[in-house]
This record gives structure tokens, sequence and C-alpha cells, in this order.
């Protein structure tokens, strides 16, 4: 005995704002309707333990533990950290050592989080400190050039309404391909 339901029936409210997002889709644009409400989706993590943000738009995967990052000896006899995200091997900067002037081991960060970056020199995964965490908000102040924001060296776009600190996303995709090409 087999059951059928009922099509649904969907009674739009705003026909003409759902009409607005589907063209705003179909060109390809931003999710419509981001932009009219100024939400940001970022991404959350924390650097030398403060809270932290990064605008999704150039994230191209998160990945929560970076098991198996291992040092490979390079032509010049230094080492880089190299890592498989997706069985695609990806070259791994600190951006947490960094910023606290030490770059860690691969096998410590083997145990933390990352950010995959898109670059000029290709996919980057970006040692940062977890948790990882997503949320969509908008942007509370602007961050004045010079302003303490406790994160030496660091390119900020501007701060949450609870203090985090967000990250300029193309100071970040830029500086994870310099590091990768020197």
């Amino acid at each position: 005995m087999s059951h059928r339901l009922p099509p649904v029936r969907l009674l739009p409210r705003d026909l003409e704002q759902l009409e607005r997002r589907a063209r705003a889709l179909a060109a390809g644009e931003a999710e419509a309707g981001d932009g009219e409400q100024g939400l940001a989706r970022l991404v959350l993590f924390r650097i030398g333990g403060h809270p932290c943000a990064l605008d999704a738009s150039p994230v191209t995967r998160a990945v929560a533990r970076l098991g198996g990052a291992t040092q490979v000896p390079m032509s010049d006899g230094g080492e880089r950290t190299v890592t498989f995200v997706e069985e695609q091997p990806l070259p791994v900067v600190d951006l947490s050592g960094a910023a606290a002037g030490e770059e860690r081991t691969a096998a410590a960060l083997a145990d933390g989080p990352a950010l995959v970056l898109q670059t000029e020199a290709g996919p980057v995964a970006v040692a940062v400190e977890g948790p990882l965490d997503l949320r969509e908000e908008r942007l509370s102040g602007a961050v004045a050039e010079g302003q303490e924001s406790g994160l030496p060296g660091l390119r900020l776009a501007g701060r949450l309404g609870d203090g985090t600190s967000v990250l300029d996303a193309a100071w970040l995709q830029a500086w994870a391909g310099r590091v990768i090409r020197s």
C-alpha cells in the first residue's frame, strides 16, 4: 500500500523580493539579500588567544585538524610544511605562529585547524587556532590604521559587536601567497 502526499503549494509573501533574489542568483552575484542586510558570512577562530574572524568568501574549505602535516625538504635546503586536504597536497603557512613571532612545528600544526584559501600562487592551508565556527554578522566598526588590535603584524578589516577582530581577507590571501613563494 503506497501513500502519496499532496503537492506542496508555496504562497510567497513578497513576490518582488523573491524575483529580485532569483535574478541576482542567476546573474552569478553573491547571495541575493546579503548586501541589503549588510550581513557578512564569517569563519571564526583564534590567533594568540584573541577571537578573530575572516570573510568566508575566499575560504574554499575549513579543516578542523591538519592531520598528516609534515616537513618536506626544499631545493634551497630549507623545509616547508605540507598537508593533504581532500587528497590534494597543500603548503601550510602558520598565521598564529607568524603573529607570535615563532613558527610552530608540523607536529603542533597537525593537531590544529586551518582555513584553505585560494591565492595567486594556488591553494594554501592557513593554520589558525580553534575552535572554528561560522556566523553571519554585521561589522560594527572599521579599524583605523595603527589602532591597537592585540594582533601585531595582522591587517584588520574591522570588528564585530563583541570585539572580535575581523582580518582583511585580501591581505591574508596576499600574505599566504608571499609566504609560500619565498
